[in-house]
């Protein structure tokens, strides 16, 4: 009988070993590595988690860490692993309020501290700084050597880690608007370029062989790690690596493959409430991420629908109260689920004319001058550059608003309403709300707007110079003229649906949750999922000073 047994154990080993060990066959031996990771948030004040983004918080969250995590082939469900990647990712943010110096060789301590306490040795860091064409991307590269127990025996490789900034880019993040023509999206393309060659010479010059490769990628940087792990996996032979050997991981990326090549490899992690820049750049455009899903959390995001009561706009004797108190336009009229508003968002887009083409010829050059200017300041100073563009206290609105009203002090007329009609931004803007505006007609109010916004030195504390101020003063009035096509669309969309009293449904219920359709994008959000999750998913759990984020839920 003993024979018997120990035969059929034999063959059963023998059988497994053929078609390949299972996960459940690795030997989990090395030991467990815990530590914190820096890492910026973005929530303040988790009671109004909404209202209190944007302004970045140093915060620290923990990890758990073993060699034995790439025991495992890389096609799969790696639980603990993904969330040590997303962990490694934010500490790609580098924490400094200052922005990147343009010297290069720039070595990002925080991730450098994190690869030590890891094991990783041989650090290399390239920071291009800030090139004004956009196409650069700071990138850590380390190695270590890891040994582990499967059921074939030891096992040993060397274990090479690549993550880039993803967060800071400064004039970097200006490629992210350059979606080119044809092909992969032009910015992330040629970065990830850039980074491929940066990881071939790495492995190269120290001549590392056996190996296998993790890279992670957040955001923007996310989309370059989707591209460069589509590259190796192409180019598998040029690293002496199977496809097994190589673990991508990706959280938020935007998409920028034109192929819809799906490797099991490469892992592209997101929050289904990441719905504003989740839709960063549409597959309607022919773009793809290159890897496997992974939704951490459903849409569920309920979000009001709101349009504008233009019935004011022929009242004249409410015009001056209408434009001090922009509040009392906005009408809700609903919740919608906010993934089926995207969606919708965009079928109208594109039905509109936003093609990936129209987006590279028309919208790109304005917008990427405005957003040059808000890139090149300080983190601490980009809300007040945001607020001298929405202030009606010493901004552009509000000096758009005085020289509305210097205008109409010029006009025939005793009282508001008989001066309107010989008033032609009036005129323009009537026909742009009832969706019948032409091309002429918003150039028209385009240049208005232009000349509007007065000289530099009617503005009190400018946070730009005078350079910059006229760089916007042009921009601004081209973007308006870009997006007519939208504007004037909405406009007729919404007096079809909800009649000759309201437009801009899309534009307003977008601009009316900007701020919670952006929130699933930012750490907050997928860390309170993460923590969520099973238990071997090991979560990080953030420790932001005075906020509690850790508790925030959604």
């Amino acid at each position: 009988m003993n024979k018997v047994l120990t035969r059929i154990l034999c063959i059963f080993l023998s059988f497994s070993m053929t078609v390949g060990a299972s996960p459940t066959w690795a030997l989990m031996k090395n030991e467990t590595i815990t530590g914190e990771y820096p890492f910026y948030a973005f929530v303040e004040d988790e009671e109004n988690p909404w209202g209190s983004v944007w302004e970045p918080l140093d915060a620290t969250g923990e990890y758990k860490y073993s060699d034995d995590y790439f025991a495992i082939k890389s096609p799969g469900t790696h639980s603990a692993l993904r969330t040590m990647s997303y962990a490694l990712a934010l500490a790609g943010f580098e924490n400094t309020k200052d922005g990147y110096p343009n010297e290069t060789g720039i070595v990002n301590p925080k991730m450098r501290k994190l690869l030590g306490e890891l094991g990783f040795t041989d650090f290399q860091y390239w920071d291009e700084g800030s090139q004004e064409d956009g196409h650069s991307m700071g990138t850590s590269i380390a190695h270590k050597n890891i040994t582990y127990e499967t059921v074939y025996g030891m096992e040993s490789k060397e274990l090479v880690v690549l993550a880039p900034r993803n967060y800071n880019y400064m004039t970097e993040w200006l490629s992210n608007f350059n979606v080119g023509e044809v092909g992969d999206h032009a910015g992330f393309s040629e970065s990830a370029s850039l980074v491929y060659e940066r990881l071939k010479s790495y492995i190269s010059e120290r001549g590392l062989s056996n190996c296998k490769i993790w890279m992670v990628g957040y955001s923007r940087g996310g989309a370059v790690i989707d591209l460069v792990a589509k590259k190796v996996n192409e180019n598998l032979d040029a690293f002496g690596i199977s496809a097994d050997d190589l673990y991508a991981y990706t959280f938020g990326a935007p998409r920028a493959s034109v192929i819809e090549t799906k490797y099991s490899n490469i892992h592209d992690v997101k929050d289904g409430n990441d719905l504003l820049l989740g839709y960063v750049f549409p597959e309607k455009w022919g773009f793809y991420n290159t890897g496997v899903y992974e939704e951490i959390h459903e849409a569920d995001l309920m979000i009001p629908e709101t349009i504008i009561n233009v019935e004011n706009l022929t009242d004249s004797s409410k015009i001056m109260n209408l434009i001090f108190d922009s509040s009392s336009m906005v009408v809700e009229t609903g919740e919608i689920n906010g993934k089926v508003f995207m969606d919708e968002l965009l079928d109208f887009l594109v039905e509109s004319g936003i093609t990936r083409e129209y987006f590279n010829e028309r919208i790109k050059g304005p917008l990427s001058d405005i957003m040059k200017i808000y890139q090149t300041r300080e983190l601490d100073k980009q809300s007040k550059f945001s607020d001298f563009i929405t202030s009606q206290d010493g901004g552009v609105l509000g000096v758009v608003l005085m020289n509305f009203l210097m205008d109409l002090s010029t006009l025939p007329g005793d009282s508001l309403e008989e001066k309107l009609p010989y008033y032609p931004l009036y005129q323009d803007l009537v026909k742009t709300v009832e969706g019948e505006a032409t091309e002429d007609d918003i150039a028209d109010l385009a240049g208005n707007l232009g000349r509007l916004m007065g000289t530099y030195n009617m503005y009190p504390d400018p946070p730009v110079d005078e350079t910059e101020f006229e760089t916007i003063r042009t921009a601004l009035p081209e973007l308006v003229k870009a997006l007519g096509p939208v504007i004037v669309a909405d406009a007729k969309y919404t007096r079809e649906v909800y009649g000759d009293n309201f437009a801009f449904y899309h534009l307003s219920t977008l601009i009316k949750n900007a701020t919670a359709l952006v929130y699933g994008h930012i750490p907050e959000s997928i860390m309170p999922i993460l923590e969520g999750l099973t238990e071997e998913d090991w979560p990080v759990i953030p420790k932001v000073p005075n906020t509690g984020v850790g508790a925030l839920t959604k």
